[in-house]
């Protein structure tokens, strides 16, 4: 069964200036997707789609085989089971919290809903535990950081145990620790069946979090749909849509050209690879060869290291080193930090693996 269906929907705003152009697609229930484009190609209006918030021009919208309109969302029976089945984590979640405190906060969806008293405590009790927020119960959400306000949000998303969940853009202003702890969560609620659909542009995540990808195009179309790291292979579509762009500058007598995303960058002749592209360095004395055999070397130990949990700091620090040294900042973070944190060391290192593995493909 889908749990959502859109056929040949369009939409646009009020000043007539085009969002979404034609779009159909299905997303099966229990699956985990991503939908990628550049800002402006409508990801965001496509998620708000989705969760009734808006509604289209032309076209239909079907959730879990029944229609989601205006009209439907009338229907006080339809729109309660819509609301508990589907939750959105918006991208800024000031927009998201309004409550007092955080526990009345993640209280507000089971309240509405029609909850007791004492499934509304369990739930909220559990919640704050899950995600490690207990300390922040009684706390105003709007005194808190970036990071805890991210947890509070998707808290109260969680709290009417949906059946979806729509996240956008939902590693914006999250550190790296807190990214690794989403990743997590969001593995964990696969399991357990959930649909996970997410707008990004963040490359860096996306294959951690969804086996499918959806593009959408700067002509508000859909440009791609497939596995993702069939998507993130296709260097001259991410080209295309803004995903990565090129520029080509001169060492000398040589010519290079560089191409970005958001992940980081890499070079397409010769040097060797980069990723912290914000304060980047070109070293193209180092032998690339061996920074490219070494990148491939530390697949394999990534995979065993996963598979076996049987390295140790060392053999963790000696490869991070050698990632760092083929220019690859973010995969050394990763090994480094799975050093540092002795209850999410797999989580780490399925990150570097994630990484290393899209950018190995795109440097075929």
């Amino acid at each position: 069964m889908n749990a959502f269906t859109l056929k040949n929907v369009s939409y646009s705003y009020t000043n007539g200036q085009l969002v979404l152009k034609n779009v159909s697609l299905d997303f099966p229930a229990g699956e985990r997707s991503v939908i990628l484009g550049a800002n402006g190609t409508g990801k965001s209006t496509l998620l708000s789609l989705l969760n009734g918030l808006v509604f289209p021009g032309s076209g239909t919208i079907h959730v879990f085989g029944k229609p989601l309109s205006e009209e439907s969302l009338e229907n006080r029976s339809f729109v309660q089971d819509f609301r508990k089945r589907v939750a959105f984590v918006f991208q800024n979640p000031d927009v998201q919290l309004f409550s007092s405190t955080v526990w009345d906060e993640i209280a507000f969806g089971p309240l509405q809903l029609g909850y007791s008293r004492s499934r509304i405590t369990t739930t909220v009790e559990e919640l704050l535990a899950t995600l490690r927020i207990m300390d922040l119960r009684d706390r105003a959400p709007h005194t808190l950081s970036d990071g805890q306000k991210k947890k509070v949000a998707i808290a109260s998303s969680l709290a009417t145990d949906p059946d979806v969940l729509l996240l956008d853009e939902p590693t914006n202003g999250l550190d790296p620790r807190t990214q690794v702890w989403l990743i997590e969560l969001l593995d964990e609620l696969s399991r357990h069946g959930k649909t996970i659909i997410t707008a990004t542009h963040d490359l860096s995540i996306a294959g951690d979090i969804a086996d499918r990808a959806i593009v959408l195009s700067e002509e508000q179309t859909i440009a791609a749909d497939g596995p993702f790291f069939d998507i993130i292979g296709n260097e001259e579509l991410l080209l295309k849509v803004n995903l990565i762009h090129e520029h080509a500058h001169r060492h000398g007598e040589s010519a290079h050209v560089h191409r970005h995303g958001h992940y980081g960058h890499y070079h397409i002749n010769g040097g060797a690879m980069h990723d912290n592209h914000k304060h980047h360095s070109h070293d193209h004395d180092r032998d690339s060869g061996q920074a490219a055999e070494d990148l491939k070397k530390l697949q394999v130990m990534l995979e065993h290291w996963i598979d076996h949990s049987d390295s140790h700091a060392e053999n963790y620090r000696e490869w991070a080193d050698k990632a760092s040294q083929a220019g690859e900042q973010e995969i050394a973070r990763e090994i480094h930090l799975a050093i540092a944190d002795s209850d999410s060391v797999k989580s780490h290192l399925k990150r570097a693996k994630a990484i290393l593995a899209a950018k190995l493909v795109q440097k075929k």
